[in-house]
């Protein structure tokens, strides 16, 4: 999938007459794919359609923002190393 920005070169590569062999080889994409994306509308908006990705601190993510949130009300700054041996003992707590 070409981004919005590759798409936009491509259609201004064609109105200034460039082949879409030219264009292919200019862009580093095959001929196919220009001409796919040549008789796409104008106003066509790329959009991905990806499942979420779960990471490892999504499980943390309110127990960090309930420090974070602390720590602003108290006005002051709270040490990644706190945050980590906190979430550490939580872990530890659960198991």
């Amino acid at each position: 999938m070409l981004k919005k920005g590759e798409i936009k070169m491509i259609k201004k590569f064609l109105a200034e007459g460039f082949s879409k062999s030219a264009i292919a080889r200019k862009l580093g994409i095959s001929r196919e794919t220009v001409r796919r994306y040549a008789n796409l509308p104008d106003d066509y908006i790329p959009h991905i359609n990806r499942p979420p990705v779960i990471n490892s601190v999504d499980p943390y993510l309110p127990h960090i923002a309930k420090m974070l949130e602390t720590a602003e009300q108290q006005k002051s700054e709270i040490p990644l190393t706190v945050i980590y041996e906190r979430l550490r003992s939580l872990d530890m707590m659960e198991v």
